[in-house]
């Protein structure tokens, strides 16, 4: 599959763990993307010093960096050091898991890297037009249409009692509803299962 922006040019800056990782991410996005300018580091120090010397129009950022910077700090870093920096988390953690909440913190889509080609170039492309990019197994389509329930009464503000009555089963249901769809959007509170699902709607 080619870009539909081949042809148009970019300031794109990988990070990447690995060597090898590196190399292959620069080769696709050459291929892909040839009128881009490519700035590289393998860790967050060098990102962060680096990003202010050029407007970037997106970060890949690698999350598996062995840094002593957690992740979802180095993407709030890399908003206020260059705001209009499109971001896109590049990793081996599980999308279902983790995806919801690094979206919730304003990034342009998480990749698995073990995407297959196109995939990589459709989550930069549509990063790079500013969109967001969601993986093909979006967790709102994984919740059953029990658990899409449950959680738009919760996310409405309705107790679990109300909800219970409202769905006619026991309250300890409802709960074990709750800790399930907690689990399959990766948050521990309420507040942060609304950040997200506004996301998924």
């Amino acid at each position: 599959m080619g870009s539909n922006l081949a042809n148009v040019k970019h300031n794109i800056f990988l990070t990447y763990c690995h060597e090898v990782v590196g190399v292959a991410m620069k080769w696709l996005v050459k291929q892909h993307f040839p009128m881009s300018a490519i700035g590289e580091a393998n860790n967050f120090q060098e990102t962060f010093s680096d990003l202010p010397k050029k407007r970037y129009d997106l970060v890949v950022l690698d999350a598996e960096i062995a840094d002593n910077v957690h992740l979802l700090g180095a993407v709030q870093r890399i908003k206020s050091l260059s705001p209009f920096t499109r971001i896109l988390i590049f990793s081996e953690l599980d999308e279902a898991v983790y995806g919801p909440r690094y979206l919730a913190f304003g990034t342009n889509g998480f990749l698995a890297k073990n995407a297959d080609v196109d995939d990589i170039v459709l989550a930069i492309e549509t990063a790079l037009r500013g969109d967001v990019f969601h993986g093909e197994d979006e967790v709102a389509y994984r919740l059953s249409p029990r658990e899409h329930q449950i959680a738009d009464l919760l996310i409405r503000g309705t107790s679990l009692s109300q909800t219970a009555q409202l769905t006619n089963l026991k309250e300890t249901t409802i709960s074990t509803y709750k800790k399930r769809i907690f689990e399959k959007f990766g948050v521990k509170t309420l507040s942060d299962l609304i950040s997200v699902w506004e996301i998924y709607r």
